[in-house]
């Protein structure tokens, strides 16, 4: 049976041996002895703990505050309770609460005074708070007798856990500012000047945040310049340690908004550096470089805030002298390595030098500041401060209520009427592909349960969607329905009347609209209750919805799409036991990225994919040879390579579960790879393997390797005879890479006609015999 279950076999299981329960526990319930032997958090299709601890730390600020968190998602096997969904909120509380994290103080955005907390650090008071907050529970249950096959219930879990975790689209940092700065008004002004002038929007985003046509969200826009306001405020050297950057950057805006009494006048300052900027950028007429223009842009907002007059940039004598200064230390804004910290020193000294030159002006404090630390310290909370506002946010903790179980057709009957507000100006833009709003609404014929909507019924009766916004507009989309937006017009999804597409599960609807469907299946839609949790302003006066939608939408390390973290929770579980002992049975010296011996280390399974990716390759190799596995291209003269379609390696390991042909030839590529990476063990050094193989690859970082350096190294390999390969010695093998790394670091010229791709297979052809 596959693990993608046919239409009448899912549809029997969620609707006779599926229950569904709703309810709500203690944390210190939920982490008692006799809870914690029953649940286990990480089942083999879970990916590993990856949360880092400023991730953590946020986590645990948003329970101490009574803030809602997204519910756990369990399935009751009977023998124990399995976390389907919330793995890594799980493990977060219980290592808290086992006095294996310290708060950090980058997660921490309202409890500064809480860093570096352990749990038994915490006043008896506050862990009170954390011990008596309410987790909602989600949990599946097998009803049926004689007890479901466990094949069958495997799949089961899978399937849900696949669902809850595949419509993740988390909140960007524009986004988390555009929410937060939702009521600043420099930032409202900025959006107002910003509305009257699109040719300075595109040119903004152009010259300074992406490459010509790319389509930018406008909150990315807003971002930028908020940052650009302070980063005359933040000292160079130590921007570019990037320790507490975004803490820093957000007190600096706070002290700048609070000392501004004219938004208006300021936003116009802001507006006459870009055109400045942008102008002088136009005539130096060099290659745009995005480096380049923020460095200009920084050096020349300087001068105007220190009264310098810079009207010498528009003498054509000082653009020459600018565009030859520029042409001389090109190197200096290469994009190469250009977020390290002595890339962004030298190119903003590289620029101050120049400016220092032409105006007489000394950039050394804005280069480098001994003092600022201490300015830092001076807008961070004091601890008497902090203690009054825990006390003050301690009695004005969310009074939760239980969720409702409301029809769709109700909700969207309401969605068209002026009480409700489906896109609050602190809401992100209309988010959702076609793919994964097919998805939700198969997710509702089947009767899968849905992540709740949150709601806040703000002081006017308006009902302000808080989290739940792109699940709203899927259905209304599919449904082909309008809503209210927020200037009062009635208006469609951008996906209204979408076709379902790439379903999962009811294949046999792909490509229907709405309309298409039998009136069965449309009243299973209509008829489908959504979870509702609404937050009433009457009951919670102080509530700040905003603060909710950041911390229910900005989901840290969501499971990436065609990653490992995603196959290991639907594909085969004989193909994944198989790719992790092979894993794990060389970790020591063959990975991608060292494994951590540190709990509070993540692991986002790069090891297991790459045993996978190889795999994948030399599956291809045997059995569909007239398929491109890897692709080469140019990039800043050098020449790469990479799998040339992820998602092909998805397509495959999901059809190993309902082709048994597939899935036997994919195990003997494992093992195929296991069997030259035994071979290649062989050749190394056995005093030090990690180290010898660094050395084949030509690696003088021990523990920086790419996955370009295992693909060459496995073309070689595999293109050899078994006996060939077998004899052939280390010094050889490393003399093969090595032509393959010139050719790569500095690529001949390729004869007319041939391509990249072409040039380098028909390389690898040559060397490897």
């Amino acid at each position: 049976m596959g693990i993608y279950l046919n239409k009448d076999e899912f549809e029997n299981v969620f609707k006779k041996h599926i229950k569904t329960s709703v309810y709500s526990l203690s944390i210190k319930t939920l982490f008692g002895d006799r809870m914690a032997r029953k649940i286990n958090y990480n089942p083999y299709y879970q990916r590993n703990y990856v949360w880092d601890n400023s991730k953590a730390s946020f986590f645990i600020e948003s329970i101490i505050l009574g803030t809602d968190v997204p519910p756990l998602i369990f399935f009751n096997t009977g023998q124990d309770i399995e976390v389907i969904d919330g793995r890594q909120r799980y493990e977060t509380i219980k290592k808290f609460r086992n006095g294996e994290l310290k708060l950090n103080i980058k997660g921490l955005t309202k409890l500064t005074q809480l860093k570096n907390s352990t749990f038994s650090k915490l006043d008896s008071d506050i862990q009170a708070l954390l011990d008596n907050a309410k987790i909602r529970i989600f949990e599946f249950e097998v009803i049926n007798e004689p007890k479901m096959d466990a094949a069958l219930e495997d799949k089961i879990k899978k399937e849900i856990f696949r669902r809850y975790n595949s419509g993740i689209t988390p909140l960007n940092s524009a986004e988390i500012d555009n929410a937060t700065y939702d009521d600043d008004d420099i930032t409202n002004k900025l959006k107002e000047v910003l509305s009257e002038k699109p040719e300075l929007v595109e040119s903004i985003k152009n010259r300074f945040i992406g490459k010509p046509n790319n389509n930018i969200d406008p909150s990315r826009v807003l971002q930028f310049l908020r940052r650009y306001l302070v980063l005359s405020s933040f000292p160079i050297t130590t921007f570019a340690t990037g320790s507490n950057r975004t803490e820093i950057i957000d007190l600096l805006y706070g002290v700048r908004s609070n000392q501004t009494e004219d938004p208006g006048e300021l936003c116009r300052f802001l507006i006459n550096n870009l055109n400045i900027t942008i102008r002088l950028i136009d005539r130096l007429g060099l290659e745009n470089n995005k480096l380049i223009n923020e460095a200009l842009l920084w050096a020349i907002f300087i001068l105007l805030e220190e009264g310098v007059d810079v009207s010498k940039l528009e003498a054509t004598e000082t653009i020459a002298k600018v565009r030859e200064y520029l042409s001389k230390h090109q190197k200096d804004f290469l994009s190469e390595d250009s977020h390290h910290y002595r890339s962004i020193i030298t190119r903003h000294r590289t620029i101050s030098n120049l400016f220092a030159e032409i105006f007489c002006f000394n950039y050394s404090l804005y280069i480098k500041d001994e003092g600022f630390k201490h300015k830092v310290k001076d807008m961070r909370q004091s601890e008497k401060d902090a203690k009054l506002k825990l006390d003050e946010l301690s009695s004005l903790r969310v009074q939760k209520p239980e969720p409702s179980l409301i029809p769709i057709e109700e909700i969207v009957s309401e969605l068209s009427g002026y009480k409700y507000l489906i896109r609050p100006s602190y809401q992100r833009q209309e988010k959702i592909n076609q793919f994964k709003a097919s998805a939700i609404i198969e997710s509702i014929i089947l009767g899968i349960n849905l992540p709740p909507l949150f709601i806040y019924k703000n002081e006017d009766g308006i009902k302000e969607v808080i989290d739940g916004q792109q699940r709203l507009l899927s259905i209304l989309g599919f449904l082909g329905k309008n809503y209210l937006d927020e200037t009062g017009n009635l208006v469609y999804p951008k996906n209204v009347n979408f076709k379902l597409k790439k379903l999962k599960i009811l294949k046999e609807l792909d490509g229907y609209r709405y309309e298409d469907l039998d009136f069965g299946t449309q009243d299973k839609i209509l008829d489908f209750k959504l979870s509702v949790i609404e937050i009433d302003s009457a009951l919670n006066e102080n509530f700040d919805p905003v603060d909710l939608f950041i911390r229910l939408n900005n989901k840290p390390y969501p499971i990436k799409e065609n990653s490992f973290e995603m196959w290991n929770s639907f594909v085969d579980k004989e193909v994944i036991q198989k790719i992790r002992e092979i894993t794990d049975q060389n970790i020591d010296w063959f990975f991608i990225k060292q494994r951590s011996q540190s709990s509070s280390s993540s692991d986002r399974m790069l090891n297991e994919e790459l045993i996978t990716l190889l795999s994948y390759i030399c599956y291809n190799a045997l059995k569909r040879k007239d398929y491109t596995s890897i692709g080469f291209y140019r990039r800043e003269n050098k020449v790469n390579c990479r799998i040339t379609d992820k998602k092909d390696v998805s397509s495959i390991l999901e059809k190993i579960s309902t082709d048994i042909k597939l899935k036997l030839a994919f195990l003997k590529c494992i093992n195929q790879i296991g069997e030259t990476i035994e071979i290649l063990k062989h050749k190394l050094n056995e005093k030090d393997l990690k180290l010898s193989l660094n050395e084949l690859m030509n690696k003088k970082d021990t523990n920086t390797r790419y996955l370009v350096d295992f693909y060459m190294l496995f073309q070689i390999m595999q293109r050899l005879e078994k006996k060939r390969l077998e004899e052939i010695g280390f010094k050889e093998l490393q003399n093969k890479l090595a032509i393959v790394g010139e050719e790569i670091k500095s690529p001949r010229q390729l004869e007319e006609g041939i391509s990249q791709q072409q040039y380098f297979e028909e390389l690898l052809d040559r060397i490897s015999v």
